[in-house]
């Protein structure tokens, strides 16, 4: 029996088809269980973002279980400051969507008054009428924008109430958010356990490439992702610290914001752009532009320094190959898309110059 087998498995076709409905049924036990490692997959990267702090609390003679309490009780401490920040930009918003109207009622006089002020230098029909015309198609714009606007911000605000909910099914229900929450603390206490019992699961002769490519994955992927809560949270402090200055309301709520949104790179300067000018307008016409100032500062800040000098050592990625991964990622997967493909390109490009580069077949050709 055993000799009729090894003639049967020698037979290429019938490996072949053994493989195949060996990855058939893999792939229908990991599309079966696919909630069940998303939620170890959330857990795992968020261990592994918060291991150095839990790592560097235990160089210091602190245990890690206390650590890991630690790390737990910053967490809960950031997600109550969000959340009454996030509450109050709500109110604001929502006070502010009945009195747009109203703010922006001296901007629609001025503009009404536009051909007035014109004609004193522009006495000729033709330019008056021009100005006339245009005047009248920016005020319908505005005031198109106004409604709209307003509509928008009623139908978000109504249904705010459902927004918990849907965060807790994206999620996956609120019970997987605490099964991940509990793994996580797990994983945090026992990574480096994790990691050895992963490594150990390999072929021993992969293991060495496993743990080189493991460290360069660490250094530029998990540099890069470090790197960007850094420089997120000081624009979101530049912003913040800025809008203060400059008596805006709900600053430091508005510089959460930039801070949050700008975890996908140069997105929390455009979002958090929008509240910002609005509340901005209730304060003065001049305020406006003072916020348009700090945004653009903290936008070159971005650009020049925090970037180049914290994600720079990191990825060694250019500025246009960032913008480009961004953009064909959100349009290949969405905001998810958008906020992994600069690690994933800065992993590509490990991969590229430390192994293709110097290969044979680069040099050589194939």
């Amino acid at each position: 029996m055993r000799d009729a087998l090894r003639q049967v498995w020698a037979n290429p076709y019938v490996r072949v088809a053994t493989l195949l409905l060996g990855l058939w049924l893999a792939y229908l036990l990991l599309v079966r269980t696919a909630s069940v490692w998303v939620g170890f997959l959330i857990a795992y990267t968020l261990a592994y973002l918060a291991d150095p702090l839990v790592s560097g609390l235990e160089r210091r003679r602190v245990r890690r279980a206390f650590g890991v309490l630690l790390v737990y009780a910053l967490f809960f401490v950031f997600l109550g400051l969000a959340s009454v920040l996030l509450a109050e930009v709500v109110v604001q918003l929502s006070q502010l969507s009945e009195r747009i109207p109203e703010v922006l009622r001296p901007v629609n006089g001025w503009i009404e008054r536009l051909p007035g002020l014109v004609r004193r230098w522009a006495a000729s029909p033709e330019v008056q009428a021009v100005l006339a015309h245009t005047a009248d198609a920016l005020k319908a714009l505005l005031q198109g924008f106004s409604t709209t606007l307003v509509n928008g911000l009623g139908t978000l605000l109504g249904q705010g109430g459902n927004l918990i909910a849907g965060l807790a099914a994206l999620a996956g229900g609120l019970v997987q958010l605490f099964v991940v929450f509990v793994v996580t603390g797990y994983l945090m206490a026992d990574l480096p356990r994790v990691n050895a019992a992963l490594l150990e699961a390999l072929p021993r002769p992969w293991q060495p490439l496993a743990l080189e490519l493991a460290g360069k994955l660490d250094r530029a992927v998990g540099g890069y992702i470090r790197g960007q809560l850094l420089v997120a949270a000081l624009v979101g402090l530049v912003v913040g610290v800025g809008l203060a200055l400059l008596g805006v309301p709900m600053a430091a709520a508005l510089g959460f914001i930039a801070g949050v949104f700008n975890l996908v790179p140069y997105l929390g300067v455009v979002v958090s752009i929008v509240p910002a000018l609005l509340l901005a307008l209730t304060v003065g016409i001049w305020k406006v532009v003072g916020v348009l100032v700090v945004f653009l500062l903290a936008n070159q800040l971005e650009a020049n320094v925090f970037s180049p000098y914290i994600l720079g050592r990191a990825t060694e990625l250019h500025p246009v190959t960032v913008v480009l991964a961004i953009l064909a990622g959100a349009a290949l997967f969405g905001l998810w898309g958008a906020m992994l493909a600069v690690p994933a390109t800065a992993f590509a490009k490990v991969l590229y110059s430390e192994y293709y580069l110097p290969s044979r077949c680069h040099e050589q050709g194939c």
